[in-house]
């Protein structure tokens, strides 16, 4: 279980592994307080750019043309400000860390659209009450 803390990723942040997403996730979002989706853009060299984009009223059940518009939105915004990097996505929804049907859809979804898209992600977490839990691990798209 990952706890909360409150403080912004220094200027020598480098995101390359799951105690590292954990720590900037823990460090940027507290106990999850409604359904939302973040965005966390990564350089190619894993830094945060200073980007972040929550996504509030996400549906429950998302269709695949509402996950492939997210993605590929976001996909152009990586393109224009870190080519070459990936997305962090926390999935962020009151409750226990036990995955329900709504996170699921959401993390194989995103995960989904983003091979469809050729966008990178780094990760998907739930954030939760108590904490963190990874839904999904990385995708390269790159070939």
């Amino acid at each position: 279980m990952t706890t909360f803390a409150s403080s912004t990723p220094g200027p020598d942040t480098i995101i390359s592994t799951d105690a590292d997403a954990r720590e900037l996730l823990s460090n940027l979002l507290g106990p999850a307080l409604r359904r939302q989706l973040w965005a966390f853009l990564l350089a190619p060299d894993g830094s945060p750019l200073p980007i972040v984009i929550p996504i509030d009223g996400i549906p429950v059940s998302p269709s695949e043309e509402e996950l492939r518009s997210i993605v590929s939105s976001l996909g152009q915004v990586l393109d224009e400000y870190g080519p070459g990097g990936s997305i962090l996505f926390a999935l962020e929804r009151p409750g226990d860390e036990t995955p329900h049907g709504f996170d699921e859809l959401w993390a194989d979804g995103l995960h989904a659209a983003a091979h469809d898209e050729a966008v990178d992600v780094f990760a998907i977490y739930l954030v939760h009450n108590d904490g963190l839990r990874m839904m999904k691990a990385r995708l390269s798209t790159r070939r």
